[in-house]
């Protein structure tokens, strides 16, 4: 199963990406991308990152002279994929990073786009934290969600953005199974106001994670996203699995 997040920046898209990593870590391997040039994911899960799949292009791009000899560049770059691979529990990271520098990458996307289609069915899930353009899903170099959670601040013009995102997957001619708004940092209950609008904007299956002050406490901390069952982000993201699995 491939679950994609998307979201603007500031709605806890990386923090649910990090805490439906770990619950699915206890089901099975997981495969987490972290397709967001911010980087966040891998200090939510506390694996420390040496390099990423955007450095590993810009150094093929920029020297190409430096791919061993009797190796081809499709090769080349899966044996360094593999290689940036990080392990830790279950869990198997890759960061993606950015191009940068001049120079065509279209080559380099289209082996890329080859080595995550075979990479990712040796896993039983993978998750996908994409930044709000979904890059990387638009070039086509991850291939399709089963489901894609677009994550919201508990407001309406949180929601409209939401549903902005969700029409550029579908412009881009993404493959997406199930769409699921998901209105994080809720104070409350959810308003029939807000229930009103995921409605209108084309949101017919909600999940809702309320405000959890061990998140902000693990921010001010900058420590690893690690949370209790009992927290109301890990029973929202168990409530999201309930719903998908």
């Amino acid at each position: 199963m491939i679950i994609a997040l998307a979201g603007k920046g500031g709605v806890g898209k990386s923090s649910i990406s990090s805490q439906l990593i770990l619950q699915l870590s206890k089901k099975g391997l997981v495969l987490a991308v972290d397709a967001d040039p911010n980087t966040n994911l891998p200090d939510k899960l506390g694996i420390p990152v040496e390099v990423t799949i955007g450095e590993i292009r810009n150094r093929t791009v920029r020297d190409p002279d430096k791919i061993p000899g009797g190796m081809s560049k499709h090769e080349y770059v899966a044996l360094e994929v593999r290689r940036a691979m990080h392990e830790h529990d279950n869990i198997d990271l890759l960061v993606m990073g950015r191009p940068e520098g001049e120079g065509c990458y279209c080559f380099m996307n289209n082996v890329l786009k080859e080595c995550f289609g075979d990479m990712i069915k040796k896993y039983r899930f993978t998750v996908i934290d994409n930044e709000a353009g979904m890059e990387h899903l638009s070039r086509k170099i991850l291939p399709r969600a089963d489901v894609m959670l677009f994550v919201s601040d508990p407001t309406r013009i949180g929601i409209r953005t939401a549903s902005r995102l969700s029409s550029v997957a579908s412009e881009v001619g993404m493959e997406i199974g199930r769409r699921i708004l998901v209105i994080n940092n809720l104070p409350g209950e959810l308003p029939q106001e807000l229930s009103d609008e995921a409605k209108a904007n084309g949101f017919d299956e909600v999940a809702v994670i309320k405000h959890d002050l061990l998140v902000y406490s693990a921010g001010l901390e900058g420590s690893a996203l690690r949370l209790p069952d009992g927290s109301e982000l890990s029973k929202g993201v168990s409530g999201i699995l309930k719903m998908i699995i």
